[in-house]
């Protein structure tokens, strides 16, 4: 079973594959929009993930309000001989109809493995 070791929502996020090294910059769980519709320019997301058997595991991120889905973002990540594996995905122009707290949900064959909360506030 896969192990989410810690997941950011952030500014940006650098993996470097040569080192093993990751720089996380602004991370984040709400932000505020002047006025809605609204668009946030961009934003990372950043998972660690952990399994005893290595290989290449297939994964879905989604971000939902208290409706439906408002995106999903299908994910590959390899777990090394370590057990180690990290996604790092950067999203431009994520689109937000309306003041809410979304749900973001990362899942694995189906069954969530990580939710945690991303609210955006008319200020």
């Amino acid at each position: 079973m896969l192990k989410v070791n810690y997941f950011h929502i952030c500014d940006s996020a650098i993996f470097d594959q040569a080192t093993g090294k990751l720089s996380i910059i602004g991370i984040f769980s709400n932000f505020n929009a002047s006025g809605f519709p609204a668009m946030h320019p961009i934003m990372s997301i950043v998972v660690g993930l952990e399994n005893k058997n290595p290989g290449l595991y297939n994964l879905e991120l989604e971000f939902l309000d208290e409706k439906d889905s408002i995106l999903k973002i299908p994910a590959k990540v390899q777990i090394g001989p370590d057990g180690r594996g990290v996604w790092v995905h950067t999203h431009s122009a994520y689109q937000i109809p309306r003041e809410l707290t979304q749900k973001v949900k990362l899942s694995y064959e189906g069954k969530t493995i990580y939710e945690t909360y991303l609210t955006v506030n008319n200020k």
